[in-house]
């Protein structure tokens, strides 16, 4: 096969069939080792560099679609100066050609109104590419991020029907729901359980296929310093509520922009300095874990709140029983996967993917085999 980077040519071949659930992995960042990924929980990875040849081959051997990163879309939104759309198009095409991609993520995520322009061309342009896509590959597969909630979502109102149709799968990106607080300004849960229910439930009110939806989860955490209450007194190291300074968002007088998002190893890694000033605790309501810690070099006490293999296996539950079609993880980076990982480490990346395994190959999901075979080019 001509320019194929890989040491067998079926390697550069298409995948092509559906997994009974897919679970879509973010290779976030490009750089990251594989060395102990276990690529075969996978169904697609998104965001594979072009140079990441080594990530291509792997991923085809094990029947794993790679997907390209949209990226900016400013222009063939307007489609100004007119031909830039179909320009933008034919430019991702020709990447999925010359690279060996089997479909393209969108992930836009700046404000539109409902009805407006902006919206609707946003639909036109997933839709045109799709189009575009399958006359290359008929089996390409088109995702598009979307917002946890399709409305009044961080000022999100995409036209999400049109765009339900016009792509194979919508992620749903339930994670950062703390976007936009309008009530107390405090640390919460990142991906509170029933808020993510309601969220997903507003999708398929809008009659958008169940098979159509993945449920996106953070494999991250938000590091959260708390601040003196009315008083002015500082929190205490075992403090429950951490209130937070006041951080707009989109309108929102408070947010999560307050925090600063850590990989679920850092998280870990923060335990086991023996940092932390409260043990591990689960809030029943959002169902996750949090604890208070001290951070090296800085004063005051900072609120710490993660998923874990338990909080994940409850959101894995979550899309089983709904019927969707899979979930996805925003970031595969956030796990060490280097052949150099410290024993500790590796053991808490096996056990997050101990959870991903119990929910591809559980009870009705067909054991994570393939519908259909690999296409030839």
């Amino acid at each position: 096969m001509t320019g194929c980077p890989c040491q067998r040519a079926e390697q550069c071949a298409f995948v092509v069939g559906d997994r009974e659930r897919e679970f879509l992995g973010f290779f976030y960042p490009g750089d990251q080792p594989i060395d102990s990924m276990p690529l075969h929980l996978l169904s697609d990875m998104a965001w594979v560099p072009p140079e990441r040849t080594d990530v291509l081959c792997a991923a085809h051997a094990a029947g794993v679609r790679v997907v390209l990163n949209a990226g900016d879309v400013a222009a063939a939104l307007a489609d100004d100066p007119p031909g830039a759309r179909k320009q933008w198009i034919d430019s991702k095409v020709d990447l999925a050609r010359r690279y060996f991609y089997d479909g393209i993520n969108f992930d836009y995520e700046e404000a539109a109104q409902m009805f407006s322009d902006l919206s609707y061309n946003y639909t036109a342009l997933v839709r045109q590419t799709s189009v575009a896509f399958k006359k290359l590959n008929p089996a390409a597969q088109i995702t598009v991020d979307v917002p946890w909630a399709p409305f009044g979502n961080d000022g999100r109102d995409y036209d999400y029907v049109g765009l339900g149709a016009a792509a194979d799968r919508l992620l749903v990106m339930s994670y950062d729901m703390q976007a936009q607080i309008y009530g107390r300004c405090a640390a919460a849960a990142n991906s509170p359980l029933p808020l993510i229910a309601k969220g997903l439930q507003q999708y398929l009110d809008l009659r958008i296929p169940p098979a159509k939806l993945l449920l996106g989860v953070a494999w991250y955490g938000y590091v959260y310093p708390c601040e003196p209450d009315a008083q002015g007194r500082p929190p205490s190291p075992r403090t429950d509520v951490c209130l937070l300074p006041p951080t707009e968002y989109r309108g929102a007088p408070c947010s999560d922009a307050a925090g600063q998002q850590w990989d679920y190893k850092q998280v870990m890694g923060l335990l086991r300095s023996g940092r932390n000033t409260t043990a591990p605790l689960w809030d029943p309501l959002g169902q996750s874990p949090r604890f208070n810690a001290r951070l090296p070099g800085q004063e005051g006490i900072v609120q710490v709140w993660h998923e874990s293999p338990s909080s994940l296996a409850l959101r894995y539950a979550l899309a089983a029983r709904l019927g969707l079609r899979g979930v996805g993880s925003w970031n595969l980076g956030c796990l060490d996967h280097g052949a150099g990982a410290e024993p500790e480490a590796a053991a808490e990346a096996e056990a997050m993917w101990e959870a991903v395994r119990e929910y591809v190959e559980g009870e009705g999901a067909g054991a994570g085999v393939r519908v259909g075979a690999k296409a030839e080019r």
